[in-house]
């Protein structure tokens, strides 16, 4: 039974972890890289693997989640919910396209280093969803959250968590042999459409009149600021019960907030949290990474596989944003980084036997690349544009 940290230890990880994701993140500014990408390499010096300062446990896991609930809840502040359903055909135009090319090109490219179909089609299963944090944390860093093309990326990359999940019930029951029932199926789509649905529309009705009824009765001058953490925490609970990433709750508990008359307050107390957790949450994606399982030269070879075809198919499917005036380029680099969606396929695949150690490394230093490779060609498509507004 692994022993229990002591608040010493806590204190010790939470040292280490800030100071290496801002001293890193300050280094990659200067060379020009996105802050994200220093932060995951930090968290790999840092970790088991390198230095062995930080151990992946339940408090990281837990501050880790703390902070990407912080940024989809900062980034649904900053956008207005009527402007992100107007780009609601062509993100769901790209996220079907990228799911389609991405199952396409990930099987063709893997049956021939796997041998076998089955294991071939949950590794391109695996790679289809966008993580919707990692686009959103570079478009915010770059003041470009209202752009059409960022609008696009977020709507896409809800969607993409849906039909990701859709896509885990189906491969899963194929490739282990188990019933796959089109009542399963439909049930697990109505239950995710249904929390976007409820809660979306709930949370855009009720919480302006909450808010201002607590402003009339509030004293404290934190309670605003409690509150919207209460009710995003209580949307991501929300979203994790209908089987989807507790950080879509975070996103759309944004969104409606944004509403509200206490929104720019709420927003100015956020940002001083932020600084402090966001980073810690793609600190843990590189403290969680081991390089013995990453670096055996058949999971090097099949990541490199999986790699390619990740990034070609996320790429093509920026230009199933026709009719849009939004860059093509732009869009299919903000889907590139995998996230939440491609690390439970990998824990189900181990745990189920679909997946050995090699492939499993495999499919976890695919993620990570995806996550390091996608800001920077995001990055540098958006700064070869017309400075934002």
């Amino acid at each position: 039974m692994p022993a229990v940290p002591t608040p010493a230890d806590v204190l010790l990880d939470l040292l280490v972890v800030l100071v290496a994701a801002k001293a890193v993140a300050e280094i990659a500014e200067r060379v020009g890289l996105p802050a994200v990408a220093g932060e995951m390499v930090a968290g790999v010096v840092v970790g088991p693997s390198v230095l062995g300062l930080v151990e992946p446990g339940p408090v990281l896991a837990v501050l880790g989640e703390l902070g990407i609930v912080l940024l989809l809840l900062d980034v649904g502040l900053k956008l207005d919910i009527a402007h992100l359903g107007s780009v609601a055909r062509p993100a769901t135009a790209v996220a079907v396209a990228g799911t389609v090319f991405t199952l396409a090109v990930g099987w063709a490219a893997t049956v021939a280093v796997v041998h076998s179909g089955d294991t071939a089609l949950f590794l391109a299963a695996a790679i289809t969803a966008t993580s919707l944090g990692i686009s959103a944390r570079v478009f915010a860093d770059l003041g470009r959250l209202a752009t059409l093309e960022a609008r696009t990326v977020l709507g896409a990359a809800v969607v993409d968590d849906v039909i990701g999940l859709v896509t885990l019930t189906v491969v899963a029951k194929l490739v282990t042999g188990g019933r796959l029932s089109a009542a399963s199926v439909a049930g697990t789509l109505a239950l995710a459409v249904g929390y976007l649905l409820v809660a979306g529309v709930s949370g855009v009705r009720l919480a302006a009149p909450l808010f201002r009824v607590i402003e009339r009765l509030a004293r404290s001058p934190g309670t605003p600021l409690a509150l919207a953490l209460a009710f995003s925490l209580a949307l991501a609970a929300l979203a994790d019960a209908a089987g989807l990433a507790p950080l879509i709750g975070a996103f759309v508990a944004g969104l409606a907030l944004a509403r509200t008359d206490q929104a720019e307050q709420v927003q100015r107390d956020l940002t001083p949290i932020g600084h402090v957790l966001i980073p810690v949450f793609f600190l843990r994606v590189g403290v969680d990474a081991d390089l013995g399982q990453i670096l055996r030269p058949e999971a090097l070879g099949l990541a490199a596989v999986l790699v390619a075809a990740a990034v070609a198919a996320k790429v093509l499917c920026g230009f199933g944003a026709l009719g849009s005036a939004a860059d093509r380029l732009v869009v299919g680099f903000g889907m590139v980084p995998r996230g939440e969606v491609g690390l439970v396929f990998a824990g189900l695949g181990l745990r189920q036997g679909i997946l050995d150690p090699p492939r499993y490394g495999a499919l976890l230093v695919a993620i990570l690349v995806t996550d390091l490779v996608g800001p920077v060609l995001l990055r540098w498509r958006l700064r070869r544009l017309a400075p934002p507004p």
